[in-house]
C-alpha cells in the first residue's frame, strides 16, 4: 500500500510539472496572433527606419608620433635636448585639447551651419534619392519645404549673444533675394553676395551661394564658440591603433561626407603644427636665456684678459712649472664646465621636476666636478705666492674664454636647430571617407527589430496571462461550494445570429438584419452546434434538481453584467420547449432587458404594464416560432421596477403562470447591480447563476452568492458561459468542444 500510495504520488506531481509546462506553452499558443501581430509591427517599424534614416559615413586619418625629432646632421647631441618623449595618451588628449579642436572650428568656421528644412520623417531620404542638376518637383504641393537638390552656402554670420544657439529661418524669395526670420519676427532682407545687416547693425550675414525653388524654407544658426568645441570634442574619436605603437588614428563620423573630411584633415594639421611649434618654442626659449647670459660672459672675459696683461707687465715674465700647468688646464677645464652646468641648470630646472632622473644625475655631476675642483685647488695652494698669482688670473681668463666661446658655439646650434625643426610627427594617411555606410545597419536593424517585437509579444501575452483574475477552471467554483451544472463552450454560430454582436456591425443597417433573419434564437438555427448541446445537457441536470423544488419557477441571474445571462435564458428555455414542454420565459430586467432583440419584437406592453395594472397577462404574453414557447417582454421601462416587484400584482402573476405552463423561467438583472434577483429569487423553486470565462471574478461570484444567501436563496449552481478552447487547457479541459460528436452523413 506503501509503494502503491508513494508511485501514484510521484505520478500526480510528475503530472502537475506536465500541466505547467503545457499551460505555459498553451499560453503562448492562445496568444499568437498578439505576437505575430507585435513581430510584423515592430519589422514594419525597423525596416522604415532602416531605409528611411541618414546614413552615417566615416572619414579617418592617421598620424605617426615619433619617440625623438630628426636631428639635423651634426646636431643630434642638441636634438636630444629637445626632443618629445611624451606618451601616446598625452598626444591623444593633446589632440582633443581645446587648443587643437578651437583652431579646427576657428578654420573651417564651424559655429556658422546653414542646412534645408525636409519634410519630418521622409523629407531627407526623398532628397535624398534625387538626382541630377536640376531642383527636385515639390511633392504634396508643399513648396516651402527641401526635396532635393538645395543648396545654401553662408560665408559669415554674426549675431547678438541672445540669438546664439537659435535656428533662424531662411527663405528664399526668387531671383537672388532672401528673407531672415525668428518665428514671426522678420529680422532681414538682403541679397546674395551682399552684407544685410539687421537689429540694428547687431545682425550681419553673407550669403554667397542660394540655390532653391521660391519659398524654400533653409535653417540658418550661429552656435557659441565653446558650444561648438565641446560638441566637436564629443563626436570626434581619437586612438591608438596597437600597444605603444605611436601610431594614432583620428576619425568622425557623420552624414556630410565633406565636412567630416575636412574636419580630420583640419585636426591632422592643426596637431602638426602645433607639435612643430612647441619644439621650436623650446629653442628658442633656450636662445633668449643665452643671449642674456653672452654679455655678461663677454665682459668678465674681457675684465680677466686685463688684469691678466697688466699683472705680467708689471712682472715683465712669469713662468710656470710643467706640474703647475698640467693643474691648471684641468683646473680651467673643469670650471669651464662648473660655469656651463650652471648656466644650463636654469633650463634643467625649467623642463624637469628635482625627483626627475635626469635632474637628479645632472645635480651629481655638478657634484663630482666641484669636488674635483675643490682638490685642485688645494694643490695649487702649495705653489708660490708669484706663480700662485698669476695661475689664478691665467685660470679665470681661460675659462672665461672656454665658456664664451662654447655659449657661442651654442647659440648658433640653437639658431640652426630652431630653423631647421619639423617636429616628431608624420602625417602618414590623409582624411579619406569609407566606402561603406557605418550606420544604419539595415540588416542588423531588421532582425533586431524582429527579435524586440517577438520579445515584447511575449511580455505582453505573459502579462495579460499572469495578470488575468477572470475564471478559467471550473474547478475554482467547486472550492467555492457552488456545483457547476454546465459548461457553455463558446460559439461562433451565436455571431451569426446576432449580427449586433459581430465586427464592423456598425456598417450593417437594422433593416438589412431584419430582412436576413426573423429572430436571433442559437437554439432554434443551429440545434447542432455545441453550445446547444450543452444546454441540453442544462435541461437534463435542471429537469433532475427541480424534481425537489417547490414550484415551476426557475430564475436565472448573475454577479455581473455581460456575462451572456440572457442567452443563456432564452435558449435553455427553447431547448426544453423543443423536449415537448410548455415554457414561458420572462424578461424581469424591466432596465436594461433586451430579450426582445433575440425574438425581434418590440419590448412594449410587457411585465411592467401588467404589474401596473393597465394590461393583461394573457394580452401580453406572445408566441415565439419554437413550438411550446412564449414570452413576456419587459416592457416599457418604469420608474419603479423593484417597487412592482414586491407588489401584490407580483405575487398573484406568479400563481396564474406557475399553474399555467410546465415551466416558468425569469431573466433577472445582475445580483450585485440591482436587488431586483433577490426579490424574484424569493418566489422561484430554483436559482441558477450565469459566470463567464475569463470575465467573472472569483470575488464577485463568492460576493453574489453571499448576497443570494443573506436574501434566503439557495443558487442550485453555475452555469459556466463561453467557455473558449485554449491551447494551455487542452490536455485537461473535459468541454463540449473537445468532442464535437456528429451523425455519418450518408
Amino acid at each position: 500500500m506503501v509503494n502503491e500510495t508513494t508511485q501514484g504520488q510521484g505520478a500526480s506531481a510528475q503530472f502537475d510539472d506536465e500541466i505547467d509546462l503545457r499551460q505555459l506553452l498553451g499560453i503562448l499558443l492562445d496568444g499568437r496572433y498578439i505576437i505575430a501581430a507585435s513581430v510584423a509591427l515592430f519589422a514594419a517599424a525597423a525596416v522604415a527606419y532602416a531605409l528611411l534614416a541618414t546614413p552615417i559615413y566615416r572619414a579617418n586619418g592617421i598620424i605617426l608620433v615619433e619617440d625623438n625629432a630628426p636631428g639635423v646632421p651634426g646636431l643630434d647631441d642638441m636634438a636630444e635636448i629637445f626632443a618629445s618623449e611624451s606618451s601616446s595618451a598625452t598626444e591623444l588628449h593633446v589632440i582633443k585639447s581645446r587648443m587643437v579642436v578651437g583652431q579646427v572650428v576657428d578654420e573651417l568656421d564651424l559655429t556658422t551651419s546653414a542646412k534645408p528644412i525636409h519634410l519630418p520623417v521622409i523629407g531627407a531620404a526623398m532628397a535624398r534619392r534625387h538626382s541630377g542638376v536640376k531642383l527636385a518637383d515639390a511633392a504634396f504641393w508643399l513648396d516651402g519645404y527641401a526635396w532635393g537638390g538645395e543648396h545654401i552656402k553662408v560665408s559669415y554670420l554674426d549675431v547678438p549673444r541672445g540669438y546664439l544657439g537659435q535656428s533662424l529661418e531662411l527663405v528664399a524669395l526668387g531671383g537672388d533675394r532672401y528673407l531672415l526670420s525668428l518665428g514671426d519676427r522678420e529680422l532681414l532682407k538682403g541679397s546674395i553676395g551682399q552684407t544685410a545687416l539687421g537689429l540694428d547693425g547687431e545682425l550681419e550675414i553673407i550669403v554667397d551661394s542660394l540655390t532653391a525653388r521660391t519659398g524654400t524654407r533653409f535653417e540658418v544658426k550661429k552656435s557659441g564658440r565653446l558650444y561648438t568645441v565641446l560638441g566637436l570634442q564629443r563626436t570626434l574619436s581619437v586612438s591608438e591603433k596597437g600597444k605603444d605603437t605611436g601610431i594614432i588614428e583620428i576619425a568622425l563620423e557623420g552624414p556630410d561626407r565633406d565636412y567630416i573630411a575636412e574636419v580630420v584633415d583640419s585636426t591632422a594639421a592643426n596637431y602638426y603644427f602645433q607639435n612643430v611649434k612647441r619644439l621650436a618654442a623650446e629653442a628658442e626659449s633656450s636662445l633668449d636665456f643665452l643671449d642674456q647670459q653672452i654679455p655678461r660672459v663677454k665682459a668678465d672675459l674681457a675684465s680677466s684678459e686685463e688684469a691678466l696683461n697688466d699683472y705680467r707687465s708689471e712682472r715683465t715674465s712669469v713662468d710656470l712649472s710643467l706640474e703647475a700647468q698640467a693643474a691648471l688646464d684641468s683646473l680651467v677645464q673643469i670650471e669651464a664646465d662648473i660655469s656651463a652646468m650652471s648656466i644650463s641648470e636654469a633650463d634643467i630646472s625649467r623642463r624637469f621636476t628635482p625627483e626627475h632622473p635626469n635632474y637628479i644625475s645632472f645635480k651629481r655631476q655638478q657634484e663630482n666636478l666641484q669636488q674635483q675642483r675643490d682638490k685642485l685647488s688645494g694643490k695649487l695652494e702649495q705653489l708660490p705666492d708669484t706663480q700662485k698669482r698669476i695661475l689664478r688670473l691665467k685660470r679665470d681668463f681661460e675659462v672665461n674664454q672656454a665658456i664664451f666661446i662654447a655659449l657661442e658655439n651654442r647659440r648658433q646650434e640653437l639658431s640652426i636647430l630652431k630653423a631647421s625643426t619639423v617636429g616628431n610627427v608624420r602625417l602618414l594617411d590623409s582624411a579619406e571617407v569609407m566606402p561603406d555606410v557605418v550606420a544604419p545597419k539595415r540588416a542588423l536593424i531588421a532582425v533586431l527589430g524582429t527579435l524586440l517585437g517577438g520579445m515584447f509579444g511575449l511580455v505582453v501575452v505573459a502579462m495579460r496571462s499572469f495578470l488575468k483574475s477572470g475564471i478559467t477552471d471550473p474547478k475554482i467554483f467547486s472550492d467555492m461550494g457552488l456545483m457547476v451544472h454546465a459548461t457553455i463552450p463558446y460559439s461562433d454560430s451565436e455571431l451569426a445570429v446576432r449580427p449586433s454582436d459581430m465586427p464592423f456591425r456598425r456598417l450593417r443597417s437594422k433593416e438589412k438584419i431584419k430582412k436576413q433573419q426573423k429572430y436571433n434564437l442559437l437554439a432554434h438555427d443551429y440545434p447542432a452546434d455545441l453550445a446547444v448541446e450543452s444546454l441540453r445537457s442544462l435541461r437534463t441536470s435542471l429537469h433532475f434538481s427541480m424534481m425537489d423544488a417547490k414550484n415551476n419557477l426557475v430564475m436565472i441571474s448573475s454577479a455581473s453584467p455581460g456575462v451572456g445571462k440572457s442567452f443563456v435564458s432564452v435558449n435553455l428555455a427553447a431547448v426544453i420547449a423543443q423536449s415537448g414542454r410548455r415554457v414561458l420565459i420572462i424578461d424581469a430586467d424591466m432596465r436594461k432587458g433586451y430579450l426582445h432583440r433575440r425574438l425581434n419584437v418590440e419590448p412594449e406592453n410587457g411585465l411592467a404594464e401588467v404589474l401596473a395594472g393597465t394590461l393583461g397577462v394573457t394580452d401580453a404574453i406572445r408566441g415565439t416560432p419554437v413550438e411550446g414557447l412564449d414570452y413576456l417582454s419587459r416592457g416599457n421601462i418604469p420608474s419603479n421596477p423593484s417597487e412592482l416587484l414586491m407588489g401584490p400584482g407580483f405575487t398573484k402573476l406568479v400563481e396564474s403562470l406557475a399553474d399555467s405552463y410546465d415551466l416558468v423561467l425569469f431573466d433577472t438583472p445582475p445580483i450585485l447591480a440591482v436587488t431586483d434577483a433577490s426579490i424574484i429569487g424569493a418566489y422561484c423553486g430554483s436559482s441558477l447563476m450565469v459566470g463567464r470565462f475569463e470575465s467573472c471574478t472569483a470575488k464577485e461570484i463568492a460576493a453574489a452568492n453571499s448576497r443570494f444567501e443573506l436574501n434566503g436563496i439557495d443558487i442550485k449552481g453555475i452555469v459556466f458561459n463561453a467557455v473558449q478552447k485554449k491551447a494551455g487547457s487542452y490536455y485537461y479541459d473535459y468541454g463540449y468542444y473537445n468532442y464535437e460528436y456528429k451523425s455519418d452523413e450518408k
